[in-house]
């Protein structure tokens, strides 16, 4: 019995015993760390014989711990670490506090790692150990650590036209962060140094550097530029780089002229070399957008005089003086929009660029919208409702099918150069998005469907639509007479109205048509449809007196002849189905029920209540 069960126990006596022999082998775990740089702030002191100082303000968030030491990857070769390095708690650094400082050792270690790709040599390294008992725990933590480096003799420094380039290639990160700012500390000189942007791929070391924001600080002992990147990327090297005067380096203090203050004028972007250049794209912009404008407002003018009416631009001065003051205030706002550091006075030119192109909706003269005296004559359906013709001959113009592949084109090219500039240059993909409306003003004004539409033509659908469910209201609508009508006036043999004449098969003494027309409204987007409803009667009719309590809903006026009476009736939304059921409730009310029998429909709607 013992054996048996000593025979069980066995096994899992000796794996317990295997388990209890590693746990008792094992050494010391290590501590887990999770390190995250959020940001670097970089100051960069050149002095006139190139040489520079660098501080580095490394924020840090550290998760777990505790951490011994980081590397800085990417540093200047020839750094020479100076004292007085070290970290400091977020807050602390944040009221300038030293209370809680810990010093840090910097010291430069032997590269590591595969070499770069482009064959150069291993990015130099330089190790911060921080020097307390048991390293940094859990939190936000300030890094600042200062080194010398010589930029002149490593070939950093070098003429750039009548200017003087300075490069500096930041660290390289394993994590990207946001908003890299770097600051160039340089002696007096009589011009502002400026950002260093050059175009893609036409950099000395074939490195494309993004473009930055910048602004600049003057004093009379030194001048100072901070240049801000939206987003550093990981595992890259990002190079700063400014233009100078060649007085800040190289030159007597006395031998400089007095520093001027500064401007809020353009800073200039390119050399003297590339100046005919950008003059020439900015003409070939003003010219462009001027032939452009003039284009539009060539067919503008055609269309609306076409429609009778005359065409509304919002600056009511001619085109010859419009459009090429459009061209200069859009050329003008784009160049100030590069050249100088703040969007906002391109912005308004270019503003101004849209408001010369613009048009509002043109209206048409009271006197035109008078009944001219003619003659109603009856037309079939089909020539009565049928779909009034596109509208074309226009190619900067939304409304024609040319207009919206135009328009497409247009956009998705901008929508590219957007694209295009997003990653190597931000600020000015967005600059450049913002000028959109200068695009939207020439397409999507001065349209022709924004012309007052043509009665004849316009309300076909808008009737046909009425007769459709007018039939469908009245069961097929046998014991109704529906004829369409355009009135033509004596001097004209164009139509200028069409309506539709509806008739019971057996009205009642006194009844003399029931129409239905479309009146256009007219607002800044166009016009809109409205059906109206005339009910014509004779005076003192039977069909007057059974209409007595329907009329009170209607607008009464004076018809065509002296003892003809109209009542008119609008629903009370302008829908096709409301309308048509109006319509059927009128033609219930004003047939003979002795003589015809209609079928029952929605009666006319009833008064409101008066207030007592």
């Amino acid at each position: 019995m013992l054996s048996r069960v000593a025979s069980r126990l066995g096994p899992a006596l000796a794996a317990s015993l295997v388990a209890l022999a590693l746990l008792l082998a094992a050494g010391p775990a290590r501590a887990w760390v999770e390190l995250h740089v959020t940001a670097d702030d970089v100051r960069v002191a050149v002095d006139r014989t190139g040489h520079a100082r660098i501080e580095h303000r490394i924020a840090l968030r550290i998760a777990g711990g505790p951490l011994k030491s980081i590397d800085l990857v990417g540093v200047d070769p020839d750094a020479a670490p100076e004292g007085g390095a070290y970290v400091v708690p977020a807050k602390d650094a944040q009221t300038t506090s030293l209370a809680s400082a810990v010093p840090v050792r910097a010291e430069l270690v032997p590269a590591i790692g595969k070499p770069p790709e482009d064959g150069s040599a291993p990015h130099a390294r330089m190790r911060l150990t921080f020097e307390h008992d048991r390293g940094l725990g859990r939190g936000l933590y300030v890094v600042v650590v200062r080194y010398a480096t010589n930029l002149a003799a490593r070939g950093l420094i070098g003429p750039a036209g009548a200017l003087t380039r300075i490069r500096w290639n930041g660290p390289v990160w394993e994590e990207g962060f946001d908003s890299a700012r770097t600051v160039f500390e340089l002696p007096p000189a009589p011009t502002e140094p400026r950002p260093d942007e050059p175009a893609q791929g036409s950099t000395d070391d074939g490195v494309d550097r993004p473009t930055v924001l910048s602004s600049v600080r003057r004093s009379p002992d030194k001048d100072e530029i901070e240049l801000l990147r939206p987003f550093v990327p990981r595992e890259q090297t990002i190079t700063w780089a400014i233009r100078v005067d060649p007085h800040a380096l190289g030159a007597r203090t006395t031998d400089l002229a007095p520093v001027a203050p500064r401007g809020t004028g353009a800073t200039a972007l390119v050399d003297g070399d590339e100046r005919p250049l950008a003059l020439a794209a900015g003409g070939a912009l003003a010219l462009v957008y001027a032939l452009i404008v003039a284009l539009k407002g060539l067919e503008v003018a055609r269309h609306a005089r076409a429609a009778g009416v005359e065409p509304r631009p919002l600056v009511p001065i001619p085109i010859w003086l419009r459009a090429p003051l459009a061209g200069v205030a859009l050329s003008g706002g784009v160049a100030f929009e590069i050249l100088l550091r703040s969007g906002t006075t391109g912005a308004i030119c270019v503003a101004i660029a849209v408001l010369l192109a613009a048009y509002r909706t043109p209206r048409r003269a009271k006197s035109a919208s008078l009944q001219r005296p003619g003659r109603w004559l009856p037309v079939s359906e089909a020539e009565a409702f049928r779909a009034p013709p596109r509208p074309r001959g226009a190619i900067l113009d939304v409304s024609t099918r040319a207009g919206k592949a135009l328009f497409v084109l247009a956009l998705g090219g901008l929508a590219a150069g957007v694209a295009a500039l997003a990653e190597p240059m931000p600020y000015y993909a967005h600059l450049l998005a913002f000028d959109l409306p200068a695009l939207l003003v020439i397409f999507g004004t001065g349209r022709i469907s924004e012309l007052p539409p043509d009665p004849a033509l316009a309300a076909g659908p808008v009737l046909r639509a009425i007769t459709r469910r007018l039939r469908k209201a009245m069961k097929g609508g046998d014991d109704l007479r529906i004829v369409p009508r355009i009135h033509v006036p004596n001097d004209c043999p164009d139509a200028d109205e069409l309506r539709v004449l509806v008739v019971p098969r057996a009205p009642i003494a006194g009844f003399v048509a029931l129409e239905i027309g479309v009146v256009f409204a007219h607002g800044a987007g166009g016009s809109i449809a409205l059906p109206e409803i005339l009910l014509r009667v004779t005076a003192g009719s039977e069909c007057e007196r059974a209409l007595g309590r329907v009329a009170r809903h209607g607008r009464p006026s004076r018809g065509r002849k002296p003892d003809e009476r109209v009542i008119g009736f609008s629903p009370r939304l302008p829908t096709t189905k409301m309308t048509a059921s109006l319509v059927a409730a009128l033609a219930v009310a004003v047939a003979d029920a002795s003589r015809a029998a209609l079928p029952k429909v929605a009666a006319a709607p009833r008064a409101p209540r008066r207030a007592a």
